[in-house]
C-alpha cells in the first residue's frame, strides 16, 4: 500500500508542477525554439491594433527611409488611422504630419509595395506611396542693387517696376524651405505665418540657411537703405515659411506643407527650390491640390545639367509635375548657366549664377543655383498679383511666358523655356489687361461712413431705408492708366459745390444737410478710352436712369434727397443701358 500511495502522489506531483509552470516562461521557450510561431501564446502586444498614431513611437528622422509611407487622406478625420486597420505586426513606428497627412514606417520584413497598394484600396485615402529625400538646389560655395552686386534686380526688369505696385490686400508666397531666420532686418515686416513641420511649431526656424537665401529673392525689404530688394519691390507681397527639413526635405512634411498653403485664401504662390529625379503619388498629389485651389506652382528645374552629371536631361520633380513652373538659371551675360537642368518640361529662366541675397547670419552673401532663380519667378508673380487680383494662374504664367526674352533656339526650348523673365513688360501687360475700376463710399445720415469703397456697379448707401447721403469720395483703381475723376454735388439748402478730385470729400458730414444730386467726369490723357455711367435711388423717387459722364443725376432745389448710388467705369463704345430720366426737373 505503501509504495502505490507513494507512486500515486509522485504522478499528482507531477500535473501539479505542469498546471503551474507559469506561462511566459512556455511562450518564450516556443518563440526561441521556433516552435508554433502562431500560437496563441505569442505577446499580444506585437499584433496590436493600431486605432491612433500616438499609440506608436514616432518616426526616427534618420531611420530607414526606404520603408517609409506617406499617407494623404480625402478628408480629415479621427477615424482615418483606424480604418487602415494597421496592426504592429507591420508598423514600426509612426506619426501624425498633419491632419490630412500620417507618415508610417514599416517593418523590415514588410513588402512595402503591396503594403502601399492595400493602403491605396481604402476609401478613405486620396494616395499612398513611399516617403523619400529630396535635395535642395543651391550649389558650395539696398547698397548691393545701386552697387550691382544684386545684378539679377536689374536683369529681369525689377528696377522699373519696385516702386510701381501698391496693393492693400497682402499677397503671400510660401516658401516651402529649410525655415527662415525671421529676425533679418531685411526681413523684417516682410513675413507672415508659416509652420515648422520638423519641430511642430509655429516659431520658424533656420539652420541650414537655404530657406533664408531662397525667400530674400522673394519680399527682402525694398527702399529702405539696406541691403539689397526682393524682387517685390514695395508691393505687399509677403513670405510665409514653411519648414519641411533641414539638409534634406521629406516628402512627407512636404505634402503637408503644400496642403496647408492650398488651403490659405492669403497664399497665392508655392515657391519650392528643391528637388529630385523619382515621380512619387503623394507629392503628385499634394501638387494637384494646390493646383485645384488656384495656386501658381514654382519650382526649380535642378543642378544637374552639367554633361558629366549621370542625371543630366532628366525631369526633376517637382519641376515637371502638370501645372508647375519650372525655371531654370542663367548668368549675368544671359547665358545658360553650365549647372542649369535643361528638358522638355523647363518654362521659363531667370538668373542663377552668383546671386546676390540675404543670408543666415543676418547679412549677404553669394550663391548659385536654380534654387534662386525659382523665388525670383515666384516673387515676379506676386508682382503681377498684386498688380491685378483678378488673374488666376494660366494668366500670370502666360503673362511671363508672353513676355519673355527669348534666349537660346527661337520659341520655346529644352534649356530656356521660353526665356528669360522680364517683370517690367509682363506687369505692363497684366496692367494694359486689367480694367479700370470706380471705387467709392458715402457718409449716411446717422450712420456715418460706410467702412470699404464699393466697386464698380456695388451699391453704396441704402434704398428705402429713410436715410439719406450727405458726402460721398469716389477714386479709381488705376492700372497704370492716366486717368482721374472729378465730381461735384448738390447740397440742400446750398447747392452746387466746387469739382473736387481724386478721393476728395464731396458734400458734408454731420451736419444734417443731405445729397440732392450729383455730377461726375473722368480727367487726363487716357481717359477718352473709357466711359463712366452712375445712377442715384432718389427719396420718393426710386431708381432714377444712368446718367453718362459730365450728366447730372438726381433732382436739385425739390427736397428729394438722394438715398443710394451706383457707379461705373467701363470700356470706351462698351454697350450700356441709360434709357430713362437721370436727372428729375420737375417731381411735382
Amino acid at each position: 500500500m505503501k509504495s502505490k500511495t507513494k507512486h500515486r502522489l509522485t504522478l499528482l506531483a507531477i500535473v501539479l508542477l505542469m498546471l503551474f509552470l507559469p506561462t511566459p516562461i512556455l511562450a518564450n521557450e516556443a518563440i526561441q525554439t521556433g516552435d508554433n510561431p502562431n500560437s496563441s501564446e505569442v505577446s499580444v502586444k506585437d499584433q496590436m491594433t493600431i486605432n491612433t498614431l500616438s499609440e506608436l513611437p514616432d518616426v526616427d528622422n534618420n531611420g530607414n527611409i526606404n520603408q517609409q509611407i506617406v499617407i494623404i487622406y480625402k478628408n480629415s478625420s479621427s477615424f482615418n488611422v483606424s480604418s487602415l486597420s494597421l496592426s504592429t505586426t507591420d508598423i514600426a513606428s509612426g506619426e501624425t504630419v498633419s491632419d490630412r497627412v500620417d507618415l508610417l514606417e514599416v517593418k523590415s520584413d514588410v513588402n512595402i509595395d503591396e503594403f502601399i497598394k492595400t493602403i491605396n484600396e481604402n476609401p478613405n485615402v486620396l494616395v499612398a506611396d513611399r516617403n523619400s529625400m529630396l535635395r535642395t538646389y543651391s550649389l558650395p560655395d539696398d547698397p548691393y542693387v545701386t552697387d550691382g552686386k544684386a545684378w539679377q534686380f536689374v536683369s529681369i526688369g525689377a528696377d522699373k517696376t519696385w516702386d510701381q505696385v501698391s496693393n492693400s490686400e497682402t499677397i503671400g508666397v510660401a516658401v516651402l524651405d529649410t525655415g527662415l531666420n525671421t529676425n533679418h532686418p531685411d526681413l523684417v515686416g516682410r513675413i507672415i505665418s508659416g509652420y515648422d513641420y520638423v519641430t511642430k511649431s509655429t516659431d520658424i526656424t533656420d539652420q541650414d540657411g537655404h530657406g533664408t537665401l531662397v525667400s530674400g529673392f522673394v519680399a527682402a525689404a525694398a527702399n529702405n537703405g539696406i541691403g539689397l530688394s526682393g524682387v517685390a519691390g514695395t508691393a505687399n507681397v509677403k513670405i510665409a515659411p514653411y519648414r519641411v527639413g533641414t539638409k534634406g526635405l521629406t516628402v512627407a512634411n512636404i505634402c503637408a506643407a503644400l496642403m496647408d498653403a492650398a488651403d490659405r485664401s492669403e497664399i497665392k504662390v508655392i515657391n519650392m527650390s528643391y528637388g529630385g529625379y523619382d515621380y512619387n503619388n503623394s507629392e503628385a498629389a499634394a501638387i494637384q491640390y494646390a493646383k485645384d485651389r488656384g495656386k501658381i506652382l514654382v519650382a526649380s528645374a535642378g543642378n544637374e545639367g552639367e554633361p558629366t552629371d549621370p542625371e543630366t536631361g532628366l525631369s526633376s520633380y517637382p519641376a515637371s509635375y502638370d501645372g508647375v513652373i519650372s525655371v531654370a538659371a542663367t548668368t549675368r551675360f544671359n547665358d545658360r548657366a553650365s549647372f542649369s537642368q535643361y528638358n522638355n518640361m523647363v518654362d521659363l529662366a531667370a538668373p542663377g549664377e552668383n546671386v546676390y541675397t540675404t543670408s543666415l547670419t543676418g547679412g549677404y552673401t553669394q550663391d548659385s543655383g536654380t534654387s534662386f532663380s525659382s523665388p525670383i519667378v515666384a516673387g515676379a508673380c506676386g508682382v503681377l498679383l498684386a498688380a491685378n487680383g483678378s488673374l488666376n494662374a494660366s494668366d500670370v504664367e502666360a503673362a511671363l511666358t508672353t513676355t519673355a526674352l527669348d534666349l537660346g533656339d527661337p520659341g520655346k526650348d529644352d534649356y530656356f523655356g521660353y526665356g528669360l523673365i522680364q517683370l517690367d513688360q509682363a506687369l505692363q501687360k497684366v496692367i494694359t489687361d486689367k480694367p479700370l475700376t470706380a471705387l467709392y463710399k458715402t457718409h449716411i445720415q446717422n450712420l456715418g461712413w460706410e467702412p470699404d469703397f464699393k466697386r464698380n456697379g456695388e451699391l453704396s448707401g441704402t434704398a428705402g431705408l429713410g436715410y439719406r447721403l450727405e458726402a460721398i469720395k469716389i477714386t479709381l483703381d488705376n492700372p497704370g492708366y492716366d486717368v482721374g475723376v472729378s465730381y461735384r454735388t448738390h447740397i440742400q439748402d446750398i447747392g452746387w459745390q466746387d469739382w473736387r478730385n481724386n478721393d476728395e470729400l464731396s458734400g458734408t458730414s454731420g451736419e444734417g444737410r443731405r445729397l440732392e444730386a450729383i455730377q461726375i467726369k473722368l480727367t487726363g490723357a487716357d481717359a477718352d478710352q473709357f466711359d463712366i455711367y452712375y445712377r442715384t435711388h432718389v427719396e420718393n423717387q426710386g431708381w432714377l436712369g444712368w446718367a453718362g459722364a459730365d450728366e447730372q443725376s438726381g433732382t436739385a432745389g425739390y427736397g428729394y434727397r438722394l438715398e443710394s448710388i451706383q457707379i461705373m467705369v467701363v470700356p470706351k463704345g462698351t454697350p450700356f443701358d441709360s434709357s430713362g430720366d437721370s436727372f428729375i426737373t420737375n417731381p411735382l
